[in-house]
Protein backbone atom coordinates (compact mmCIF):
# COMPACT_ATOMS: atom_id res chain seq x y z
CA UNK A 1 0.00 0.00 0.00
CA UNK A 2 2.69 2.95 1.27
CA UNK A 3 4.30 1.98 -2.79
CA UNK A 4 1.50 2.23 -4.43
CA UNK A 5 0.76 5.67 -2.52
CA UNK A 6 3.98 6.70 -3.42
CA UNK A 7 3.90 5.66 -6.93
CA UNK A 8 0.71 7.48 -7.33
CA UNK A 9 1.55 10.83 -5.70
CA UNK A 10 4.49 11.10 -7.10
CA UNK A 11 3.41 11.08 -10.65
CA UNK A 12 1.04 13.88 -9.60
CA UNK A 13 3.81 15.75 -8.47
CA UNK A 14 3.19 18.72 -5.56
CA UNK A 15 1.20 21.41 -7.20
CA UNK A 16 0.48 23.48 -10.29
CA UNK A 17 2.65 26.66 -10.51
CA UNK A 18 1.43 27.94 -13.91
CA UNK A 19 0.05 31.75 -13.40
CA UNK A 20 -0.15 34.90 -14.79
CA UNK A 21 -1.97 38.01 -13.51
CA UNK A 22 -3.73 41.04 -15.47
CA UNK A 23 -4.81 44.38 -14.92
CA UNK A 24 -7.44 46.28 -17.33
CA UNK A 25 -7.91 49.55 -16.15
CA UNK A 26 -11.53 51.31 -18.36
CA UNK A 27 -10.75 54.88 -19.10
CA UNK A 28 -13.36 56.24 -21.55
CA UNK A 29 -13.33 54.08 -25.02
CA UNK A 30 -10.11 52.33 -23.87
CA UNK A 31 -8.64 49.14 -21.88
CA UNK A 32 -5.56 49.44 -20.71
CA UNK A 33 -3.73 46.29 -20.08
CA UNK A 34 -0.65 45.34 -17.60
CA UNK A 35 0.10 41.86 -18.22
CA UNK A 36 2.32 39.85 -16.27
CA UNK A 37 3.59 36.51 -17.04
CA UNK A 38 6.06 34.13 -15.30
CA UNK A 39 9.12 33.75 -17.28
CA UNK A 40 8.87 29.63 -17.39
CA UNK A 41 5.86 29.44 -19.25
CA UNK A 42 6.98 32.06 -21.85
CA UNK A 43 10.16 29.55 -22.15
CA UNK A 44 7.55 26.91 -22.48
CA UNK A 45 5.92 28.49 -25.88
CA UNK A 46 8.91 30.26 -27.16
CA UNK A 47 12.11 27.26 -26.10
CA UNK A 48 14.38 29.38 -28.52
CA UNK A 49 14.32 32.03 -26.06
CA UNK A 50 16.57 30.15 -23.87
CA UNK A 51 19.31 30.46 -26.33
CA UNK A 52 21.88 28.74 -24.07
CA UNK A 53 19.97 25.97 -23.10
CA UNK A 54 20.32 26.49 -19.08
CA UNK A 55 16.71 28.04 -18.28
CA UNK A 56 17.71 31.83 -18.59
CA UNK A 57 15.47 34.12 -20.62
CA UNK A 58 17.88 35.71 -23.39
CA UNK A 59 16.57 39.38 -22.89
CA UNK A 60 18.11 40.79 -26.38
CA UNK A 61 16.79 38.00 -28.49
CA UNK A 62 13.22 39.04 -26.87
CA UNK A 63 13.53 42.26 -27.65
CA UNK A 64 13.68 41.47 -30.98
CA UNK A 65 11.20 39.22 -31.06
CA UNK A 66 8.74 41.41 -29.07
CA UNK A 67 6.36 41.53 -31.94
CA UNK A 68 6.28 37.65 -32.17
CA UNK A 69 5.34 37.44 -28.16
CA UNK A 70 2.52 40.00 -28.48
CA UNK A 71 1.00 38.35 -31.41
CA UNK A 72 0.90 35.59 -29.21
CA UNK A 73 -0.34 37.03 -26.33
CA UNK A 74 -2.79 39.24 -28.20
CA UNK A 75 -3.99 36.29 -30.01
CA UNK A 76 -4.88 34.77 -26.65
CA UNK A 77 -6.20 37.27 -24.60
CA UNK A 78 -9.38 39.36 -26.34
CA UNK A 79 -11.12 41.87 -25.38
CA UNK A 80 -14.86 42.35 -26.55
CA UNK A 81 -17.37 45.65 -26.05
CA UNK A 82 -20.98 44.56 -25.90
CA UNK A 83 -23.12 46.87 -26.84
CA UNK A 84 -27.01 47.06 -26.13
CA UNK A 85 -28.88 45.43 -29.57
CA UNK A 86 -25.70 43.61 -30.46
CA UNK A 87 -26.04 40.09 -30.85
CA UNK A 88 -22.60 39.04 -31.00
CA UNK A 89 -19.86 41.17 -28.97
CA UNK A 90 -17.31 43.18 -30.67
CA UNK A 91 -13.14 42.23 -30.68
CA UNK A 92 -11.25 45.66 -29.60
CA UNK A 93 -8.28 46.51 -31.74
CA UNK A 94 -5.29 46.46 -30.19
CA UNK A 95 -2.01 49.38 -29.60
CA UNK A 96 1.56 47.22 -28.25
CA UNK A 97 2.71 49.90 -25.82
CA UNK A 98 5.45 48.18 -24.01
CA UNK A 99 7.46 45.05 -23.04
CA UNK A 100 9.34 44.83 -19.69
CA UNK A 101 11.38 41.96 -17.34
CA UNK A 102 11.14 41.63 -14.14
CA UNK A 103 13.95 41.74 -12.70
CA UNK A 104 15.56 44.12 -14.84
CA UNK A 105 17.16 42.95 -18.06
CA UNK A 106 20.57 44.96 -17.27
CA UNK A 107 22.03 42.05 -18.63
CA UNK A 108 21.48 39.98 -21.97
CA UNK A 109 20.29 37.09 -19.62
CA UNK A 110 17.90 36.35 -17.07
CA UNK A 111 16.80 33.69 -15.00
CA UNK A 112 13.17 32.51 -15.87
CA UNK A 113 12.25 30.90 -12.65
CA UNK A 114 11.52 33.67 -10.85
CA UNK A 115 11.66 35.98 -13.92
CA UNK A 116 8.37 38.12 -15.03
CA UNK A 117 7.38 39.46 -18.50
CA UNK A 118 5.35 42.50 -18.22
CA UNK A 119 2.94 43.25 -21.78
CA UNK A 120 1.35 46.61 -21.80
CA UNK A 121 -1.04 47.11 -24.35
CA UNK A 122 -4.49 48.87 -24.84
CA UNK A 123 -7.79 48.03 -26.45
CA UNK A 124 -9.99 50.26 -28.57
CA UNK A 125 -13.44 51.21 -29.14
CA UNK A 126 -15.07 53.33 -31.31
CA UNK A 127 -17.40 55.01 -28.26
CA UNK A 128 -17.01 54.75 -24.34
CA UNK A 129 -16.82 51.43 -22.96
CA UNK A 130 -20.18 50.41 -21.14
CA UNK A 131 -19.25 46.62 -20.27
CA UNK A 132 -16.12 44.31 -21.30
CA UNK A 133 -16.05 40.60 -22.02
CA UNK A 134 -12.68 39.23 -21.88
CA UNK A 135 -11.58 35.92 -23.05
CA UNK A 136 -8.64 33.74 -22.27
CA UNK A 137 -6.57 31.01 -23.41
CA UNK A 138 -2.92 31.97 -22.32
CA UNK A 139 -0.32 28.92 -22.20
CA UNK A 140 -3.56 26.13 -22.75
CA UNK A 141 -1.06 24.23 -25.23
CA UNK A 142 1.81 23.77 -22.77
CA UNK A 143 0.18 24.44 -19.36
CA UNK A 144 -3.51 22.99 -19.32
CA UNK A 145 -4.06 24.10 -15.70
CA UNK A 146 -2.61 27.75 -16.26
CA UNK A 147 -4.91 30.87 -14.58
CA UNK A 148 -4.60 34.21 -14.61
CA UNK A 149 -5.85 36.35 -11.80
CA UNK A 150 -7.62 39.11 -13.39
CA UNK A 151 -8.28 42.45 -12.31
CA UNK A 152 -10.74 44.73 -14.22
CA UNK A 153 -11.23 48.26 -12.83
CA UNK A 154 -13.86 51.07 -13.85
CA UNK A 155 -14.06 54.40 -12.91
CA UNK A 156 -15.16 55.27 -9.81
CA UNK A 157 -16.16 51.21 -8.71
CA UNK A 158 -14.03 49.32 -6.64
CA UNK A 159 -11.96 46.73 -8.37
CA UNK A 160 -13.89 43.35 -9.63
CA UNK A 161 -11.44 40.33 -9.37
CA UNK A 162 -11.71 37.12 -11.44
CA UNK A 163 -9.49 33.53 -11.76
CA UNK A 164 -9.96 32.41 -15.49
CA UNK A 165 -8.13 29.11 -16.75
CA UNK A 166 -9.51 26.41 -18.61
CA UNK A 167 -12.51 25.80 -16.26
CA UNK A 168 -13.35 29.52 -16.71
CA UNK A 169 -12.35 30.83 -19.94
CA UNK A 170 -14.22 33.99 -20.40
CA UNK A 171 -16.05 36.59 -17.97
CA UNK A 172 -18.50 39.78 -18.80
CA UNK A 173 -17.37 42.69 -16.78
CA UNK A 174 -19.98 45.74 -15.81
CA UNK A 175 -18.75 49.01 -14.05
CA UNK A 176 -21.95 48.26 -11.58
CA UNK A 177 -20.32 45.02 -10.40
CA UNK A 178 -18.07 44.64 -7.48
CA UNK A 179 -15.92 41.79 -5.34
CA UNK A 180 -14.12 38.73 -6.44
CA UNK A 181 -13.39 37.63 -2.70
CA UNK A 182 -14.66 34.62 -4.08
CA UNK A 183 -12.48 33.90 -6.56
CA UNK A 184 -9.26 33.41 -4.52
CA UNK A 185 -11.60 31.54 -2.16
CA UNK A 186 -11.52 29.37 -4.86
CA UNK A 187 -8.07 29.45 -5.90
CA UNK A 188 -7.05 28.62 -2.19
CA UNK A 189 -9.54 25.54 -1.79
CA UNK A 190 -8.02 24.58 -5.24
CA UNK A 191 -4.12 24.94 -4.31
CA UNK A 192 -4.72 23.29 -1.09
CA UNK A 193 -6.58 20.14 -2.39
CA UNK A 194 -4.13 19.45 -5.34
CA UNK A 195 -1.00 21.04 -3.44
CA UNK A 196 0.26 17.26 -2.52
CA UNK A 197 3.25 17.81 -0.72
CA UNK A 198 1.04 20.27 1.54
CA UNK A 199 -1.56 17.32 2.12
CA UNK A 200 0.93 15.17 2.47
CA UNK A 201 2.62 16.98 5.55
CA UNK A 202 -0.82 16.76 6.94
CA UNK A 203 -1.24 13.18 7.13
CA UNK A 204 1.97 13.01 8.22
CA UNK A 205 0.58 14.75 11.80
CA UNK A 206 -2.96 12.52 11.59
CA UNK A 207 -0.80 9.09 11.76
CA UNK A 208 0.71 10.53 14.94
CA UNK A 209 -2.65 12.15 16.35
CA UNK A 210 -3.92 9.73 19.06
CA UNK A 211 -7.15 12.26 20.05
CA UNK A 212 -9.01 14.86 18.56
CA UNK A 213 -7.99 18.06 20.88
CA UNK A 214 -4.51 16.93 19.86
CA UNK A 215 -5.77 17.65 16.01
CA UNK A 216 -7.41 20.39 16.50
CA UNK A 217 -4.19 22.01 18.37
CA UNK A 218 -1.69 21.67 16.00
CA UNK A 219 -4.30 22.14 13.05
CA UNK A 220 -4.81 25.86 14.93
CA UNK A 221 -0.80 25.94 14.86
CA UNK A 222 -0.27 25.76 11.12
CA UNK A 223 -3.07 27.79 10.86
CA UNK A 224 -1.72 30.52 12.52
CA UNK A 225 1.87 29.83 11.24
CA UNK A 226 1.26 29.64 7.84
CA UNK A 227 -1.49 32.80 7.93
CA UNK A 228 1.73 35.03 9.48
CA UNK A 229 4.33 33.88 6.47
CA UNK A 230 1.70 34.00 3.89
CA UNK A 231 0.66 37.47 5.04
CA UNK A 232 4.24 39.08 5.12
CA UNK A 233 5.72 37.67 2.36
CA UNK A 234 2.35 38.13 0.66
CA UNK A 235 2.31 42.03 1.16
CA UNK A 236 6.11 42.23 0.56
CA UNK A 237 7.34 42.96 3.98
CA UNK A 238 9.42 39.46 3.36
CA UNK A 239 10.90 38.43 -0.35
CA UNK A 240 10.92 35.10 -1.05
CA UNK A 241 11.81 35.43 -4.47
CA UNK A 242 15.31 35.09 -3.96
CA UNK A 243 14.80 31.73 -1.62
CA UNK A 244 12.02 30.00 -3.76
CA UNK A 245 14.19 26.82 -4.51
CA UNK A 246 15.63 26.66 -0.84
CA UNK A 247 11.94 26.87 0.40
CA UNK A 248 10.14 23.78 -1.76
CA UNK A 249 12.95 21.71 -1.46
CA UNK A 250 12.98 22.48 3.05
CA UNK A 251 8.92 22.38 2.95
CA UNK A 252 9.71 18.76 1.13
CA UNK A 253 12.52 17.87 3.69
CA UNK A 254 9.77 18.81 6.79
CA UNK A 255 7.45 16.46 5.11
CA UNK A 256 10.12 13.87 5.42
CA UNK A 257 10.92 14.56 8.74
CA UNK A 258 7.61 14.38 10.08
CA UNK A 259 6.37 10.55 8.39
CA UNK A 260 10.06 9.38 9.59
CA UNK A 261 9.83 10.07 12.90
CA UNK A 262 6.35 8.39 13.34
CA UNK A 263 8.64 5.38 12.42
CA UNK A 264 11.44 5.93 14.81
CA UNK A 265 9.24 7.08 17.43
CA UNK A 266 6.14 5.18 16.94
CA UNK A 267 4.75 4.93 20.37
CA UNK A 268 6.12 8.25 22.38
CA UNK A 269 3.44 10.06 23.46
CA UNK A 270 4.39 14.08 22.87
CA UNK A 271 2.53 17.01 21.03
CA UNK A 272 3.01 17.96 17.63
CA UNK A 273 1.99 21.30 17.63
CA UNK A 274 5.40 22.54 17.81
CA UNK A 275 6.54 20.71 15.09
CA UNK A 276 3.05 22.03 13.01
CA UNK A 277 3.90 25.42 14.43
CA UNK A 278 7.38 25.59 13.39
CA UNK A 279 6.96 23.88 9.54
CA UNK A 280 3.77 25.86 9.06
CA UNK A 281 6.27 29.00 9.18
CA UNK A 282 7.32 27.38 5.95
CA UNK A 283 4.84 26.19 4.24
CA UNK A 284 3.13 30.23 4.86
CA UNK A 285 6.53 31.12 2.50
CA UNK A 286 5.08 28.06 0.20
CA UNK A 287 1.39 29.51 -0.44
CA UNK A 288 3.39 33.08 -0.49
CA UNK A 289 5.42 31.67 -3.39
CA UNK A 290 2.85 30.42 -5.41
CA UNK A 291 0.39 33.40 -5.17
CA UNK A 292 3.20 35.93 -5.53
CA UNK A 293 4.84 33.97 -8.35
CA UNK A 294 0.96 35.34 -10.26
CA UNK A 295 2.08 38.55 -9.52
CA UNK A 296 -1.43 39.53 -8.21
CA UNK A 297 -1.59 43.59 -8.85
CA UNK A 298 -1.25 45.51 -5.76
CA UNK A 299 -4.46 47.28 -5.24
CA UNK A 300 -5.87 43.75 -4.83
CA UNK A 301 -3.04 42.07 -2.69
CA UNK A 302 -5.15 42.33 0.20
CA UNK A 303 -8.56 40.71 -0.86
CA UNK A 304 -6.07 38.04 -2.53
CA UNK A 305 -4.66 37.17 0.50
CA UNK A 306 -7.70 36.97 2.47
CA UNK A 307 -9.57 35.32 -0.15
CA UNK A 308 -6.14 32.68 -0.98
CA UNK A 309 -6.04 31.52 3.45
CA UNK A 310 -9.64 30.97 3.75
CA UNK A 311 -9.71 28.68 0.86
CA UNK A 312 -6.79 26.78 2.20
CA UNK A 313 -8.26 26.53 5.84
CA UNK A 314 -11.81 25.08 3.94
CA UNK A 315 -9.21 22.82 2.33
CA UNK A 316 -7.41 21.45 5.39
CA UNK A 317 -10.89 20.76 7.39
CA UNK A 318 -11.98 19.37 4.48
CA UNK A 319 -9.03 17.09 4.07
CA UNK A 320 -8.80 16.14 7.87
CA UNK A 321 -12.53 15.60 7.89
CA UNK A 322 -12.33 13.18 5.04
CA UNK A 323 -9.76 11.10 6.82
CA UNK A 324 -10.80 11.09 10.70
CA UNK A 325 -14.94 10.69 10.15
CA UNK A 326 -14.82 7.27 9.09
CA UNK A 327 -12.16 6.15 11.93
CA UNK A 328 -13.98 8.39 14.36
CA UNK A 329 -17.57 6.75 13.99
CA UNK A 330 -15.50 3.34 14.02
CA UNK A 331 -13.76 3.97 17.14
CA UNK A 332 -17.11 4.73 18.77
CA UNK A 333 -18.02 1.22 18.47
CA UNK A 334 -14.90 -0.46 19.65
CA UNK A 335 -15.21 -2.01 23.26
CA UNK A 336 -12.28 -0.08 24.55
CA UNK A 337 -11.07 3.16 22.89
CA UNK A 338 -7.85 2.83 20.50
CA UNK A 339 -4.64 4.30 21.47
CA UNK A 340 -4.61 6.58 18.14
CA UNK A 341 -7.29 8.18 15.77
CA UNK A 342 -6.16 5.76 12.95
CA UNK A 343 -4.93 2.03 12.60
CA UNK A 344 -1.35 1.13 13.21
CA UNK A 345 -1.44 -0.24 9.51
CA UNK A 346 -2.25 2.71 8.32
CA UNK A 347 -0.34 4.81 10.04
CA UNK A 348 2.82 2.71 9.64
CA UNK A 349 2.39 2.27 5.94
CA UNK A 350 1.13 5.66 5.23
CA UNK A 351 4.21 7.13 7.13
CA UNK A 352 6.53 5.09 5.23
CA UNK A 353 4.53 6.56 2.18
CA UNK A 354 4.86 10.24 3.23
CA UNK A 355 8.71 9.83 4.11
CA UNK A 356 9.58 8.06 0.45
CA UNK A 357 7.50 10.97 -1.30
CA UNK A 358 8.99 13.67 1.19
CA UNK A 359 12.62 12.52 -0.02
CA UNK A 360 11.27 12.56 -4.01
CA UNK A 361 10.16 16.21 -3.78
CA UNK A 362 13.49 16.61 -1.73
CA UNK A 363 15.68 15.33 -4.69
CA UNK A 364 13.00 16.89 -7.66
CA UNK A 365 14.15 20.35 -6.43
CA UNK A 366 17.20 20.37 -5.09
Amino acid sequence: MALCLFLCLSLLGSHPTSLSSSRVLVVGNEAQVTLHCQGLSMLEVFPELDSEGRGEVDAKLARERQNQLFEYILGHYRLYEIRPGNAEPRLLATDQLSLRFTPPASESLFKADGGTFEFEFRARAEEPLASLELRLDLFRESAPAHVDLTQIEWPGNPPQSFVLGAERPWVRSLPSEGGGLGAFVALGLEHILFGFDHLAFLLALLFASRRLGGVLLWVTAFTLAHSVTLALAGLGVVDTSAWKGLIESTIALSIAYVAADNLWRPDQQRSRWPEAFLFGLLHGLGFASFLSASLVQSSSRPLALLGFNLGIELGQLLMVALVLVPFLVWNRWRAEPPEFLLPSWLRRSGSAAVALLGLWWFFQRI
